[in-house]
């Protein structure tokens, strides 16, 4: 007969517990077999003795020859050891099936436990596969919005500045458009500072790890890969609760040393992956606070007097890191249509999340960069008027716009093709000392070093 179409034919397949049962239930049935056939035997057997008994009886009185009264009682005596060690077996073989029934039993409960257990730890796999993969794919349909999940209440508060407790101001360098110039700004603001008599702490936070090339050479730089002391070994360690110190990533830069350097590579975009999709499985620390607990600490204020981070142009795990940690940022721009029309776009992405993140960051000013000379022109005027009027709108209040300009000069493009800051006998450093100087006038009083620090020209200035 053919089977019926589409029919499973399939090979049956058994579980576990099914077979243990099936060993079981075999168990139970062969063996009161066995000792049906062996007591059947056996009584046989004694059937037998009872006939020879009856034998040697009748031989006693019946005059049976002695050599036939031996044979019988040799037979009798044959037979009842046999029928003696078979009892014995039987009863090894009744407490055998005992104990194994026993055993059968306790381990099909101990299975049926066992099983249970299982059951429920697939399920609970079960409920967390599903949450984790909820939880992906609310990440994934923020849309780049990721940075504005709850801040829990164990993240690392923000300590604003004060006179008693954090007196180094912490500066970002921001604009979500590149080349305008946020790298040159915080090298030679840097060294500008450092000149000033300041001890400044400079983070590079950009992919391209370009601040790092101007302080530091392809040796220190594969030092520095080799014994794991850049930025992003620093993120991997404080996002898996190591607790680093900071200051085991700084590297000595400018000529007296006094300053620092926490250098990147082009390996942090990896770092960042990682960092992000871990942080999305509810792996580690908060990523977005992994800088603010350690800049924020006494290790690191008690060595620096301002901290300068030149943060990449894309809203990322580096930035936000930066911008939780800043009480100020500062927005190069060039004054043209493309450069400024970038500002306000970054100011309202800033909007999302500032009052989740960091209700602390100000906006120092807009920084007039790469214009046509160290006065603007009227065009470049009107541009950032109306990039005024723009910012207002996107930010709320009004943002600054810095007296000091950095005029276009060969000098600094030299400067960075020969992998260096700018130097005091370089056209634009005085510009930069000027503006390290208008900055002051924006910070508190108690941020700047004690006067004895300041070099005697710097300080009449």
């Amino acid at each position: 007969m053919l089977p019926p179409l589409f029919a499973d034919v399939s090979a049956a397949t058994w579980t576990d517990k099914e077979v243990l049962i099936a060993i079981g239930s075999v168990l139970a049935a062969v063996i009161p077999v066995v000792l049906f056939i062996v007591r059947y035997l056996t009584g046989g057997q004694k059937a037998r003795i009872k006939q020879l008994e009856r034998d040697l009886a009748e031989a006693v009185g019946g005059g049976v020859s002695p050599l036939d009264f031996a044979k019988i009682q040799a037979e009798r005596d044959g037979l009842a050891g046999r029928v003696c060690l078979q009892d014995a077996e039987i009863a090894s073989w009744k407490k055998q099936h005992a104990d194994d029934a026993r055993k059968h039993q306790e381990a099909s409960a101990a299975h049926v436990v066992n099983l249970e257990t299982a059951r429920g730890g697939l399920a609970e796999s079960e409920r967390q596969l599903g949450r984790e993969r909820n939880r992906i794919k609310t990440a994934m349909a923020k849309d780049g919005q990721t940075w504005n999940v709850r801040v829990l209440a164990n993240a690392p508060a923000f300590r604003p500045l004060s006179p008693e407790g954090r007196r180094a101001p912490i500066i970002s360098v921001l604009n979500l458009k590149g080349g305008v110039g946020k790298t040159t700004t915080t090298a030679n603001l840097a060294a500008a500072y450092d000149r000033l008599g300041y001890r400044v702490l400079v983070i590079d936070l950009d992919l391209q790890g370009s601040l790092s090339g101007l302080f530091l050479d392809e040796i220190s730089h594969n030092q520095l890969k080799t014994s794991e002391a850049r930025l992003e070994d620093f993120l991997n360690a404080a996002f898996d609760s190591e607790f680093p110190d900071l200051n085991d990533y700084i590297q000595p830069i400018l000529p007296d040393g006094k300053s620092g350097l926490v250098a990147t590579s082009d390996q942090l975009v990896y770092a960042e992956t990682n960092l992000m999709v871990r942080w999305m499985l509810r792996e580690g620390r908060d990523v977005r606070f992994l800088l603010r607990k350690e800049l924020h600490l006494k290790r690191i204020l008690n060595n620096y007097d301002v901290i300068l981070l030149d943060c990449p142009p894309i809203i990322n795990v580096s930035c936000v890191n930066a911008l939780a940690a800043s009480d100020y940022l500062i927005v190069p721009v060039m004054p043209s249509r493309q450069a400024t029309a970038r500002v306000p776009v970054l100011l309202r992405r800033l909007q999302e999340f500032i009052t989740n993140i960091n209700t602390n960051l100000r906006i120092l000013g807009i920084l007039p960069n790469r214009t046509y000379g160290t006065e603007l022109t009227y065009d470049e005027q009107d541009r950032l008027n109306e990039l005024k009027d723009h910012c207002l709108d996107a930010w709320g209040v009004a943002v600054p716009v810095f007296k000091t300009n950095i005029p276009q000069n060969v000098v600094i493009r030299r400067a960075e093709d020969s992998r260096r800051f700018l130097q005091p006998d370089d056209d634009l450093y005085e510009t930069y000392l000027t503006l390290a100087r208008e900055i002051e006038t924006y910070i508190p009083m108690f941020c700047r070093p004690a006067p004895a620090a300041l070099p005697a020209k710097e300080a009449v200035g």
